[in-house]
């Protein structure tokens, strides 16, 4: 009895092996990704070849035409999504819907601006038929000023504009993925995929199944490897650091529309790997209204002021702008003591646009957090330069303003 249990445990091993990231980040969310990897290639085809002659066990995608068994059928998708001459594509979006798409892709929409951007970048600019008003109020540099709006960012959508628009797919936020079934309905069965390529721990799988739908794949693989050419700096540089030397810092959500709301670790991953602690660890949600005393018992070292509307700060912005940004920004919050608050005290506190910590650019303003905090380490590190680095490489944009304020000493 013994021996079967160890034979037991050395097979689950085995197994757990033979299918990495089942449930990691990383997984494409492709149905035809037989291996539960990072991409779609011929060691797929081997795995369902396997699986076939019972050598391997099935995975969630590994019916790549989701006909509900696992087939040479299944073969065949996988060989024609690798060859981009697929008919059809079935994924599985941010709230775990399985959506299948009819291929080419030749119009869309985004209703979702942080989306947008992204989708340019890969090359899939032409094919955007409409967009949400937003994107035209706070992201006017990326062009599509002749798309028609047909959504209101997080609020609602025109399905009468939309269907006269005749998208063959509609991208909608995240956060609407519990209505998005009932928008296809109305949009008499538009596939419609909620996805938000923009946040860190799920942007380059976003991205890649993206590419695959959009047929933007060497676009998308661009832009990933972009990203991954800039990730992972920081971490690098602050490894040594020991945790009982890191600086405290205070992150204030949409600064630029609320006072005393703290970005905490649920939505504020961005701070992840800085090699600093936040105050509003111990807050549930990913933002929290605090009140302005607390911020006097916790005493950061460092504030930081999140720009979420996008018009006071970047493109067009100087830095005298922004200098007169931080001083208004400042004496709206005064209150007694809050001279005396470290970050104050020692003049660190810093204007950050969301645009740069969000999306692609995720990557620009977590070298400018590390930077405040541990300016030593990066002497350089220009994170305004990667920003521009970006937006010429992506958008072939020479834009002058100012997305940080100010620049680390």
């Amino acid at each position: 009895m013994k021996q079967t249990h160890k034979e037991l445990a050395l097979l689950l091993c085995l197994l757990l092996w033979a299918v990495p990231s089942v449930w990691g980040d990383e997984t494409l969310r492709i149905f035809g990704n037989a291996n539960m990897d990072q991409t779609i290639d011929e060691k797929d085809v081997a795995y369902v070849e396997d699986i076939i002659s019972g050598k391997s066990q099935t995975t969630e995608f590994a019916d790549a035409n989701n006909d509900g068994k696992v087939d040479a059928q299944d073969i065949d998708q996988i060989q024609a999504l690798i060859d981009d001459n697929s008919k059809s594509i079935t994924i599985k979006d941010a709230g775990n819907r399985v959506v299948t798409v009819k291929l080419p892709v030749n119009r869309f929409i985004s209703a979702d601006y942080r989306t947008t951007e992204p989708m340019i970048a890969i090359g899939a600019g032409d094919k955007i038929c409409a967009v949400d008003t937003t994107f035209h109020e706070r992201m006017a540099e990326f062009g599509l000023a002749d798309r028609p709006e047909v959504a209101v960012h997080a609020g609602e959508v025109n399905y009468e504009l939309i269907l006269k628009m005749q998208s063959d797919l509609v991208l909608v936020a995240t956060s609407k993925a519990s209505t998005a079934n009932d928008t296809s309905e109305k949009l008499k069965g538009c596939p419609v995929i909620a996805i938000s390529p923009t946040n860190r721990k799920s942007i380059i799988p976003d991205l890649r199944l993206l590419g695959y739908v959009l047929g933007e794949r060497e676009g998308s693989e661009k832009l990933i490897g972009w990203i991954k050419d800039h990730e992972g700096i920081v971490e690098d540089r602050v490894k040594d650091i020991p945790s009982s030397e890191y600086p405290t810092f205070y992150y204030e959500s949409q600064a630029d529309q609320k006072l005393w709301f703290a970005y905490t670790p649920v939505g504020g991953n961005i701070f992840d790997g800085c090699a600093a602690n936040n105050i509003a660890s111990s807050l549930g949600s990913s933002s929290s209204e605090i009140e302005p005393e607390w911020l006097l018992t916790q005493n950061p070292d460092f504030i930081f002021l999140d720009m979420m509307q996008g018009t006071d700060s970047g493109p067009g912005k100087s830095e005298e702008d922004m200098a007169a940004l931080w001083q208004k920004l400042k004496d709206k919050r005064i209150f007694p003591g809050f001279l005396d608050i470290k970050a104050i005290k020692n003049n660190n506190m810093y204007i950050i646009d969301r645009d740069i910590s969000n999306g692609p650019r995720w990557v620009v303003g977590h070298a400018y957090f590390a930077k405040c905090m541990h300016p030593e380490l990066f002497a350089d590190i220009h994170p305004e330069e990667w920003n521009q680095e970006y937006l010429k490489e992506f958008f072939d944009l020479d834009i002058t303003g100012t997305w940080a304020y100010p620049m680390p000493k």
